[in-house]
């Protein structure tokens, strides 16, 4: 019997690795401006702490604007380059010049025209993210039907993915201390490292667009239910009703809450409440890169015999702990701050490899409801959250940073009062947010099992044969059931 399955392209594993690849573009553009645009901002283009942070917060939330936008016109989008593939050829050349110029001063500006710029470039950046972001992932749900295929090609991506972490959080201090060794001033250094990372995240992207032609299946949804219209708020609507989905995405912007935070402060903390030098830094984070893939490797191997859900809970909720435990303790050597990255990259490999593959099974929940497969409309909202979490997170750092008396003169010889404040937003807020996100997924209600009968049925569907809901219309909408 001839189902999708069998009738999907098969993908080679060069192909794969060339779709993997885009997570590291992902985090060469999120995680390098997360972590530090509001450093650069404050400490080198001179601008106000609150004003940075509100920058930071005004670009997400713009962002947020878009993501449905762009998420339901990726979902209609048909060309000769393919559904998602068109939004990553949009996106190459915007997002590479508006992420070198947020990273570069213009001349003897005032204060107002300052934050103009940054502000222009800031949403720039947030649009031209955008377009990458949501195509690329939902792309991940359109490339397979196959619930564990789509997680072994998850896996796949984070271990390629923490190599974009390398080089968008645990490299740049090292870079700026090369340049500085070669004789450019500290601003230059910066400058420097802004502009090379945009040229990894552009070139990354590239690969990633030139290695996945042809690897979109037509899901032909909308071709076979010919009288179902739709439109984006109905999308909107739609797909925000859908339980499991919802629970996802809440959970995912409580993680993208306590992860901004320890992103966005961490340069703080390592260089200031711990007092470590650039390459001190350099080797401390490196721990989240090459801790994360091992982590990623030991979770290819537990996720075939344990629940997701329970293995990100237990994982998530450990690291909530370990990061609540460490904001009490006086965190002032090396391998005190080596230990906490431990603890953290523990909750974050499970979040980064589990939560979205958990999303995408909801895909099949709205496909079985409505005939409409929606990938682009749900991936964004996926990310709308994950986008709101950095914006509540920003807004708060810069919030706490300038009423604390952050001066950023002083390095690490500000006051302790200040020194506290960072510590408790690194490891306290952190752990907290981790903590809420991991107890939202207890009410999860697609396990395996659950999804494998929904999937079951839906071939039913697919074909025209009959079907029924026997083992999973708890998952669906009341009048689905």
């Amino acid at each position: 019997m001839e189902t999708l399955e069998t009738k999907a392209p098969n993908i080679t594993f060069g192909k794969k690795i060339g779709y993997c690849v885009g997570g590291a573009t992902d985090t060469l553009a999120y995680d390098f401006v997360a972590a530090f645009l509001l450093f650069f901002l404050t400490d080198f283009a001179g601008v106000n702490p609150i004003f940075a942070g509100s920058i930071l917060t005004i670009g997400v939330l713009w962002d947020m604007v878009t993501d449905p936008i762009i998420g339901n016109l990726a979902d209609k989008t048909k060309t000769r380059f393919g559904r998602k593939r068109t939004w990553l050829l949009i996106a190459i050349i915007p997002l590479f010049v508006s992420y070198a110029l947020l990273f570069t001063k213009i001349g003897s500006m005032g204060d107002g025209a300052r934050n103009v710029y940054f502000l222009i470039m800031t949403l720039l950046f947030w649009t031209s993210y955008t377009c990458f972001s949501i195509p690329y992932y939902s792309m991940g749900a359109s490339m397979t039907p196959s619930n564990d295929e789509r997680t072994r090609m998850r896996m796949l991506s984070m271990i390629i993915q923490y190599v974009g972490v390398f080089f968008s959080t645990v490299a740049p201090p090292m870079f700026v201390s090369m340049f500085m060794g070669a004789g450019f001033s500290n601003y230059q250094a910066w400058h420097y490292t802004g502009l090379l990372e945009a040229c990894l995240c552009v070139i990354t992207l590239i690969i990633v667009f030139l290695s996945t032609k042809g690897v979109e299946i037509d899901f032909e949804t909308e071709e076979e239910a010919p009288e179902v219209k739709s439109n984006f708020f109905k999308d909107a609507a739609a797909v925000l009703q859908i339980k499991p989905y919802l629970i996802m995405i809440l959970s995912s912007l409580m993680f993208r809450v306590g992860y901004c935070f320890f992103l966005t402060t961490m340069t703080y903390f390592l260089l200031y409440t711990v007092a470590l030098s650039e390459m001190q830094m350099t080797g401390c984070t490196s721990i989240i890169t090459f801790g994360g893939i091992i982590v990623i490797a030991i979770l290819m191997k537990a996720i075939e015999k344990i629940e997701k859900a329970k293995i990100y809970i237990v994982l998530l909720l450990f690291s909530a702990l370990g990061m609540i435990v460490f904001n009490f303790l006086p965190v002032k050597s090396l391998a005190m701050a080596c230990l906490m990255c431990v603890i953290y990259v523990i909750g974050s490999s499970a979040y980064w490899s589990i939560n979205i593959p958990m999303m995408y099974d909801s895909i099949e929940v709205d496909e079985f409801q409505s005939g409409l497969r929606r990938e682009g409309t749900m991936l964004s909202f996926y990310l709308f959250m994950q986008k709101g979490g950095y914006a509540i997170a920003a807004s708060i750092v810069g919030v706490v940073l300038a009423k604390s008396g952050y001066d950023e003169t002083l390095g690490a010889a500000n006051p302790e009062s200040v020194l506290s404040a960072i510590q408790a937003m690194t490891c306290l807020a952190t752990g907290i947010f981790f903590a809420i996100s991991a107890l939202l997924i207890i009410f999860y209600p697609l396990k395996k099992d659950v999804y494998d009968k929904l999937y079951a049925q839906l071939e039913n569907k697919r074909a025209g044969r009959e079907y029924n809901t026997e083992g999973f219309a708890q998952v669906l909408n009341k009048k689905y059931r």
